[in-house]
């Protein structure tokens, strides 16, 4: 009598983890949709809005920020008054990444709020502004946050500043297909990756991927100290080259703030454009004495390239301006390059924020009617 034969041992075992893993997968996605420690703007490719949100930071070590935070969203998502019930108002949203949701600023210290302030006084009484800023969102977030729940809301006008998000960004792909909840069928990769971010789990592990990308990038949140930054020097050929390969990115970012217009008229918005502005320059800090052209912002980059980079796409908005096809205001140029007014290269202090809305104030009281 022959002996019965066994199945080898490694492949029940493969079997077994296999089971193993994806009755964890499961448990995991399950306790995820029940309830989500982690509360994300960006899910299954639609902005969620935090609404009727009230956080107090505190900063006890900060030496640019206040001591505590204030920060409240209300029933809108957005940040600032309610919508009136009653009454003319001449409605303004200001949309944009962290530089326009001002995070790290108190609600009566963003800019918008500051701004606000500034036109109810020396332009009409009537004036109701809302932040709709949201911290990483690029332009390819701004269109759907346009789409989803501005337009809605009938504003007459809204101020996009936009530039440094968008940074060689070109298409739905990498760091922005998160913001599209369509099926990309280009290949079974991304159709696979597509289906997989539609999960609990997979949200989690796309917006882990975009603070990774953010923080490569240099654009986390983080208070420097300028006098302690590493130094890079890089040579004019090799900045030559890396501003030259922006081409096909100012392009596709050229299209989506014409896009950002297209939309915005046709709901009867009057769309207002910022350029960008930072201290991604060569200049020495009135504050520090620092020369910056050489800091390290970014893994090879210094200050002077991303400076050359960035002012790219805030050419962009100026060569559309000058072609009479969008209006816009040069916020770069009128920022003086001046660290009180930022604590890092792109996030303003309680000083800097004044600054912005003086600056806006001035070039927009003609505009608004």
């Amino acid at each position: 009598m022959e002996p019965v034969k066994k199945r080898p041992a490694f492949w029940s075992n493969v079997k077994a983890l296999f089971f193993g893993l994806l009755v964890s997968l499961f448990l995991i996605e399950l306790i995820l949709r029940i309830f989500h420690p982690f509360p994300f703007r960006v899910k299954h490719g639609r902005i969620i809005l935090p609404a009727n949100q009230q956080v107090v930071h505190k900063n006890p070590e900060s030496n640019k920020l206040e001591r505590e935070i204030h920060y409240s969203r209300n029933s809108l998502g957005l940040r600032g008054d309610e919508l009136p019930k009653s009454g003319q108002w001449i409605k303004i949203i200001t949309i944009g990444g962290s530089t326009t949701e001002c995070a790290y600023n108190s609600d009566s210290l963003t800019w918008p709020e500051l701004l606000k302030a500034d036109l109810r006084q020396t332009v009409a009484p009537n004036i109701w502004m809302n932040n709709a800023g949201l911290d990483g969102t690029s332009t390819f977030g701004h269109i759907i946050l346009l789409r989803d729940h501005i337009v809605s809301l009938k504003p007459d006008y809204v101020i996009f500043l936009t530039g440094v998000n968008d940074m060689e960004e070109k298409a739905m792909g990498g760091f922005d297909t998160y913001h599209s909840d369509e099926l990309d069928t280009r290949s079974t990769k991304d159709m696979l990756r597509s289906l997989v971010k539609k999960t609990e789990i997979g949200s989690l592990v796309e917006n882990i991927y975009r603070y990774r990308i953010a923080r490569k990038k240099g654009l986390v949140h983080r208070e420097i100290d300028y006098t302690k930054e590493k130094q890079l020097q890089i040579d004019e050929a090799t900045m030559q080259r890396e501003v030259a390969a922006q081409a096909p990115y100012l392009d596709a970012y050229r299209k989506r703030i014409l896009m950002l217009d297209s939309i915005c008229r046709a709901n009867g918005i009057r769309p207002i454009f910022l350029t960008q502005p930072s201290l991604f320059a060569a200049f020495k800090d009135p504050a520090t004495g620092v020369d910056f052209t050489n800091l390290q912002i970014a893994e090879g980059r210094n200050a002077l390239l991303q400076g050359r980079i960035l002012d790219t796409y805030n050419n962009v908005l100026l060569q559309l301006q000058a072609q009479g096809r969008l209006t816009v205001i040069n916020l770069a140029a009128a920022m003086p390059h001046d660290s009180r007014y930022y604590y890092d290269y792109t996030h303003y202090t309680s000083a800097g924020t004044r600054v912005v809305a003086q600056v806006i104030a001035d070039s927009i009281r003609h505009i608004i009617k």
